[in-house]
């Protein structure tokens, strides 16, 4: 089963790169404006609308791109017009505080500033209700979107092994460690094949 993200200090969480996770709210997940429908990226299946062009930018900058490869499914070069984004979370926790440094600098986390609006409702966010994604905290206006904003990364559950030592982690260390990789095909129709098998609502 897959755990539950708790509110929890936010000293102890580690938003991608500084930039909260997708959310198909209507909202930018930069800035937490209002969404322009016509600049958007296609992540997990669904369109994840920006406020501008600007915010867009900050946003690719944290997804994983090799380019164009050979498609997984038929074997034959990719190519660029297929590309989707595919984000996955993970909850990880480590034995020490060392280990979490090492981790974060291994996956390049970088501490943002605290976002000033909630990515849910656009509000001010309240201090006390935050969570911290591969470096960067998150704010949100109340407990309720903090849990939307929680269920929408269905986040892998917590092995409970340190992933740098393999030692017995330390729950109070858990971090969300968030990726964004970009995905090719040879045609829409292995495009199709992956989506369905990865974001296919269940």
């Amino acid at each position: 089963m897959k755990k539950k993200l708790a509110i929890i200090p936010v000293a102890l969480l580690l938003v991608y790169g500084g930039v909260a996770t997708a959310e198909k709210t209507g909202k930018c997940p930069i800035s937490g404006k209002a969404a322009n429908p016509k600049i958007s990226i296609e992540v997990n299946g669904a369109a994840v609308g920006f406020c501008c062009n600007n915010c867009k930018k900050s946003y690719s900058k944290t997804i994983a791109d090799a380019g164009p490869g050979k498609c997984q499914y038929s074997g034959k070069a990719s190519k660029k017009g297929t590309q989707l984004i595919h984000e996955s979370s993970q909850l990880v926790s480590f034995c020490c505080k060392n280990c979490a440094g090492k981790y974060a600098k291994a996956n390049k986390f970088a501490a943002g500033k605290t976002s000033a609006k909630c990515p849910i409702s656009g509000k001010a966010v309240n201090p006390k209700c935050s969570i911290n994604v591969n470096g960067s905290k998150v704010g949100f206006c109340c407990g309720n979107c903090l849990k939307t904003y929680s269920k929408k990364l269905a986040a892998k559950a917590d092995t409970g092994k340190c992933p740098i030592s393999g030692k017995a982690a330390n729950a109070a260390t858990q971090v969300v460690h968030t990726k964004r990789e970009a995905k090719y095909f040879c045609c829409n129709n292995c495009k199709a094949k992956y989506a369905k098998a990865n974001f296919a609502k269940k």
